[in-house]
Parts: structure tokens; sequence; C-alpha cells
């Protein structure tokens, strides 16, 4: 018998993850709330065994030509096999020595397969991880860290580096840390130029991204008038400005990756793609940032203490925690939340598993995430995230999962601009954005790479019996409780005519039985209640 309102567990869990099962709902009930999340939060160093091994198992198809005749450069040969995923797992100096040779040495689809890996990596990962609360994480993070696809592709190439050494090992630990990850990754030096910031000229692109976006916020800056920000209490600006965006540019220039440039003196840097500071390339009249005389630092550590500045800066911890805080439960989230965020956030500034330490404070120490109703509206890669999860689907890799969702603004690693994809329910609840929606959870049940497991095995028997029966399971695995009355009737009565899976399962047609299932499931998705986490 369906529940008439939303289990109180399965919201909580959908908050945090990329779609709650039934095992996952009965795992909390079975050890506690407590429990389940420390258990998520206890994650070890690399993916799980099963998704390790389902990861290494896949190849991928790639088919290009030898070059042509009349090409003097090309020196690549043809290529036409399935083969492993092998960028997911390259380094910084492979992924950067195949970008830089395309044209000559390799041909520009060996560029779009490193995107292509790491999205199909990403795509299994969402789905089968056990640790899902770390994959809610990598992926708020990537969207906080934004490096969009179009605008540079030597940064997008890297991604698979930026993700592998950058994120995932930080997604829950110190900000300060990942925050230097990110300063010094080869993929965003090269995305918001700082690798060619020159001591004469320092480039101010990351310098106010860094500020705006990634630590203080755009509501902490105040402008070109220095005057105009105040102190709080311990005589700290509560903002910056422009002038704070030129001096975190002169302190960071000289962040570098090699690309064959000069240093210091006879020095020439390789062209390895590798983190270097360079001090050729670094100003040394940067002076005060946030209120701190920086210019007693020198080298490379000037760079380092503004990074200090920054990840400890009250503005920080009210932008990155109250972000959060509407990732789990939208535009307007507790009050309550943020401000136990806040808090730990400040208390544990030099703590390697700070970031844990926040989740668990806005998750664990108020009711907040089970009691509040949801209100989060999932974007449409959740949505088909959700579907595979609930529906058992087996994720296996696919060229077009770069591609699947960009029409709908919500492909992985392609949006473009730094500020990331909009996070606010109205952005996703455009009349164009569900209906393409939509399709897409119609189409998803009808692709091969989701096709590992049969929809309509795991029916059980008793519910192949009548359209209110296998509406109910389905409802049930999929959102937990009855959709609106209208909804469920509008179900029952699709599922009694020739289109439900009784009239496929008369016809003993195995096909036809499937690609019932396949229909319902898709119903369900696009319902009210499933497009909320």
């Amino acid at each position: 018998m369906l529940q008439s309102t939303p289990i109180a567990l399965r919201n909580a869990i959908n908050r945090i993850t990329f779609g709650a099962r039934v095992t996952d709902v009965q795992l909390a009930q079975t050890n506690g709330w407590a429990a389940w999340v420390d258990d998520q939060l206890t994650t070890p160093p690399a993916d799980d065994p099963a998704v390790a091994g389902h990861l290494a198992a896949q190849t991928m198809y790639i088919k290009y030509a030898a070059p042509a005749e009349n090409d003097t450069r090309g020196k690549w040969t043809a290529v036409d096999e399935d083969r492993p995923l092998k960028y997911v797992t390259a380094n910084t100096m492979a992924l950067w020595y195949m970008t830089r040779n395309i044209g000559t040495l390799f041909n520009s689809a060996e560029r779009t397969r490193a995107r292509q890996e790491l999205a199909a990596a990403t795509w299994i990962r969402n789905a089968h991880s056990k640790y899902q609360v770390r994959e809610f994480m990598v992926d708020f993070w990537h969207n906080h860290f934004n490096i969009g696809k179009v605008e540079n592709e030597l940064a997008t190439a890297m991604l698979p580096v930026f993700d592998a050494e950058a994120i995932r090992p930080n997604a829950l630990g110190n900000f300060r840390r990942l925050l230097e990850a990110t300063a010094t990754s080869p993929s965003m030096l090269v995305y918001l130029d700082n690798w060619v910031s020159q001591a004469a000229t320092p480039n101010e692109n990351y310098a106010r991204e860094i500020m705006e976006l990634h630590t203080l916020g755009g509501a902490a800056y105040y402008g070109t008038n220095p005057l105009a920000v105040s102190n709080d209490a311990a005589g700290m600006p509560l903002g910056f400005t422009d002038q704070d965006v030129l001096h975190v540019s002169r302190a960071l220039s000289g962040w570098t990756i090699q690309y064959g440039q000069r240093g210091e003196g006879s020095l020439t840097y390789p062209d390895s793609g590798l983190f270097v500071f360079n001090p050729r390339q670094h100003s040394k009249t940067a002076a005060t940032v946030l209120g701190i005389n920086v210019s007693t630092y020198e080298g490379v550590a000037q760079g380092q203490k503004v990074l200090d500045l920054l990840a400890s800066h009250p503005a920080t911890a009210t932008h990155i925690v109250t972000k959060l805080a509407k990732r789990m439960f939208g535009d307007t989230p507790p009050q309550a939340v943020i401000d136990r965020g806040v808090a730990t956030w400040k208390a544990n500034l030099t703590a390697d598993d700070q970031i844990k330490r926040v989740l668990r404070a806005m998750i664990l120490d108020g009711p907040e995430i089970v009691n509040e109703a949801s209100a989060k509206v999932r974007r449409p890669y959740e949505r088909l995230m959700a579907m595979i999860r609930t529906t058992g689907m087996v994720v296996n890799v696919a060229t077009y999962m770069t591609s699947l969702l960009d029409p709908l603004n919500d492909g992985l690693f392609a949006w473009q601009a730094p500020n990331g994809r909009p996070d606010v329910n109205s952005f996703w609840l455009a009349t164009g954005a569900m209906l393409s929606t939509w399709n897409l959870l119609f189409q998803l049940p009808n692709l091969k790479e989701f096709a590992a497991t049969s929809l309509a095995d795991q029916s059980p028997l008793e519910s192949l019996n009548g359209a209110f029966f296998i509406v109910d399971y389905w409802v049930e695995r999929m959102v937990g409780y009855s959709l609106s009355q209208p909804a469920m009737d509008a179900l029952n009565v699709d599922q009694g005519g020739s289109n439900g899976v009784p009239f496929a399962v008369r016809s003993k047609n195995t096909a036809r039985i499937e690609n019932a299932h396949g229909r319902l499931i898709s119903l369900i998705a696009t319902s009210e209640e499933f497009a909320l986490r």
C-alpha cells in the first residue's frame, strides 16, 4: 500500500544524493539516520571496489582516419577500436603532451575523447557509487570552480586531472587546501588565464573570479572605492574592491605552468604542463589585500598568504555555506542550517576534514533536512540520474554522455562561463527545459548503454496482474509515496490500456514487455513529485 505522504528519511537522502533508492531508505531506517550519514562521510580515498571494477571494464568506441596525403604535419595512424578509459587516469604530462600536439602527433578526436571519458566516468560514479554524498559534493565543487568546455580547449582537455587531483581528493576535506589545488591545476590556470600573467602586466581575470566566485562572493564586492568598505569588530574589511583584485593579481602572478617559457637567468622550463612558480613572471608590487600588507611575503609565499586570507575570511564562509544550503534545500534554505554551517566552517579553518564537519553540522545537528518539505527542483541531469538509480539501471559508457544534456545547458563540464550553471528553481522550470527533459526521460530506457538490467525482471509477479499493482510498485520504487490523485488516475488508465505493462505481458513478447516498462517509468519520472529532490 502506497504511503500518501513523503517518507521523511527518503526526502533527506534525496537532498544529498543523486536519488534515494528503496535500499538506501531501508538502510537508514535500520541503522539510524546519523549512522547512515557518518558512513557516507567516511569515504575511502578512491572509488569503492564495485565502481572501480565497473570503470576498469569499460571501453568506448573511437574512430578517425590517418592524415590526408597532403598533410605534411600529421603523424598519427588511423584508429578504429573499442578502447579502455585511459584518459580518466592519465597524469598532467600525458594529457598536456597530447593536447599540445593535436594536429601533428594526435588527431583532434583524442582531445575530445578526454572530456568524453571523464563525463562517462562521472555518469557511472554518480549512478553507482556507494558514497553518494561525496558524489554530491564533487558535483557541487565542479560547479563552484567551473571550467567551461568552449572557452579553452587546453583547459577542458586537462579536466580529468582537475577532477582526479583537485576536486575529488578534497571534496570533503579542507577548503584552503581545495582552493590551492584548484589554483595550481593546469585546467584552472589556463581557463582563467593566470598561466600567461606577467610581472609587468598581471592578468586580473583569475584574481577577480577567485574573490567574486570562489571565495568571498559577489555580495562582498564594493566596487572601486576602498572607503566604501566597513570593517567588522576584528578590524577585517567586510568585502573587497577593485584595488584588492589588482593586488591579488600581482600576488598570484608567476603562478603558472611549464610551457617552454623562460625562467630566471638562463633557465628555460620544459613544455610539461606542470604547475610552477616562475619568479620571472611574478610582479613584486603587491601591497594590501583585505586590509593586510602582503608585500613582506616573497615569491610563491605571497600568493599562498592571499589564499590564506581569502579562505579564512568570514564572507567566504557565508558565501559557500549559503550556496551549499541552497543546493540542498532550494531557493530559501532554513537560516538555522546556514548559521550552523558558517559557525562550523569558522571553527575548523585548519581541520583536515573541515568540509565534512560543516556538512555534518548542516545535516545532523538540526531537524531541517528530515523535516522540511521538498522544494529543490532536480535539474535535468539529476532527474536522469535519479531515474537510473531508482529503477536499477546499469550505466555503461557512451560518447554522447558529454552532449546529451548540452541543449538544456546541463551537460557535464559544459557551462561556458566561470560562474557555473544557475542553482535556482526558476531556471530549470522554464517550459522549454521541462519539455526537453521529459523527452530525454522517454529516450533513456531505449538507450542500449542503460539496458544491462531488465526492468521487467524487477517487477514482482503479483504486480503484473493489473494496472493498479504495477503502477503502485514502480511509483513506490521511484518516488516512495503516492503521486497526486489526478496523476495516479492517469497512470492507472494508461496502464489499463494497450500501452500498459499488463497488456504487454499477455502478449508474451519480451521486447514489448520491456518497452511497456520503459514507458511506465518514464511517465512516473515526468511527474511533479519526481521532479523534486
